[in-house]
């Protein structure tokens, strides 16, 4: 499915944005604008739970449950549906084409290499790179940072991957209650990863990731119970996930001649450079192998088609998108095992519905 985006999770991102007099990309949206005038909130609490897609929930819980209850409504999320393009584009309110954040690797020049923007070091190979090497060459700025900038108090919760994260969702919940009480935050983002890893590991199918996302749901509930009178919580994610049953590695394959530099971007939304003299044959042989399950898509159509978002581009996404975008639209997921990447029972980043498909969940606490 190609992104609406003003339509898009963007536009409920806009909502919160405008509540605290920041301008955005895109028009928020009227429902989640008319509830945030009428209820007031005295702080609003974004919380996003990666992978936690619409389907996911309406499938795994009853319609009672939590989540269920007070889904406002399901809405797309942003292309490609994986955690770096998304999230970012969450915690800033733009678009991935405006941002650059595109995936999971990308080529950096300054470094010639394909890197993970959020581990500061390359995708193939395990060089490190000293301090955010990626937010130095294409910096984005976070809501709460903005806000802090205006003097209004608000700020990230992490995992415990960042110094001051959580250990558990558990943890990240009593925290946010105590801030509710305590601290005079006006707006936290708080992002918790592990239901993604999970399904990854396991599949989104699997019963373990069901018990867990039962999990979620009560600990949210129970948050939503004990936070200070006048917090809204808003939760959602940042992509579904799919069972990924087969895959096809593109490394040593009769398709690695025609590249000029190996695959980035995601697994099922791959950035191919391709040599110049054999661009014509490569789409001819890649169409035939995978017409059924994956979208070819060269530059100038993906610029076309506004793939990545509909604003103006970032300067560099002709340098990160490559020569070809190929996005998956089958349970086929491609791999590229130079270096024996794990391959994973549950994927994202491609336009299925599930992939893209995520939920807008809204609580206000009153007396």
């Amino acid at each position: 499915m190609i992104v609406q985006y003003d339509e898009s999770i963007l536009s409920y991102v806009a909502s919160i944005r405008e509540y605290f007099g920041l301008s955005s990309s895109f028009a928020p949206n009227r429902e989640l604008s008319k509830r945030i005038r009428e209820e007031k909130p005295k702080r609003i609490y974004l919380i996003l739970i990666d992978a936690m897609g619409a389907n996911l929930i309406k499938r795994k819980l009853s319609s009672e449950a939590f989540l269920n209850r007070n889904m406002m409504t399901d809405t797309s999320t942003v292309f490609p549906p994986t955690t770096t393009a998304a999230t970012t584009a969450i915690r800033n309110g733009k678009a991935p084409n405006e941002n650059g954040w595109i995936g999971w690797s990308q080529y950096l020049r300054e470094v010639d290499d394909i890197v993970i923007p959020f581990l500061s070091r390359s995708y193939y190979s395990d060089k490190e790179y000293e301090g955010d090497i990626f937010q130095k060459y294409v910096p984005v700025t976070a809501t709460d940072e903005e806000l802090q900038k205006m003097g209004i108090p608000a700020r990230t919760l992490n995992p415990s991957f960042d110094p001051d994260g959580c250990e558990s969702l558990d943890e990240m919940c009593e925290r946010l209650k105590k801030y509710s009480y305590e601290a005079d935050y006006r707006y936290i983002y708080a992002y918790w990863d592990k239901y993604d890893s999970m399904m990854h590991k396991y599949g989104p199918s699997s019963k373990v990731c069901d018990l867990y996302l039962s999990d979620i749901n009560h600990l949210l509930e129970e948050l939503s119970e004990e936070v200070a009178e006048g917090t809204m919580l808003v939760i959602t994610a940042d992509h579904g996930q799919i069972d990924t049953r087969r895959s096809y590695d593109l490394y040593g394959s009769r398709f690695q001649k025609y590249f000029t530099r190996r695959p980035s971007v995601e697994p099922r939304a791959m950035s191919f450079c391709i040599r110049e003299d054999l661009r014509e044959e490569f789409e001819r042989e890649f169409k035939k192998e995978f017409e059924n399950d994956y979208l070819l898509l060269n530059y100038e159509q993906v610029e076309q088609l506004k793939i990545f978002g509909t604003n103006e581009d970032h300067p560099r996404m002709k340098e990160f998108v490559g020569d070809y975008l190929a996005i998956a639209k089958s349970d086929l997921s491609f791999r590229y095992s130079e270096y024996d990447l794990v391959e994973f029972k549950g994927e994202h980043a491609g336009m299925c519905d599930d992939e893209m498909q995520i939920p807008v969940i809204v609580y206000m606490k009153k007396k």
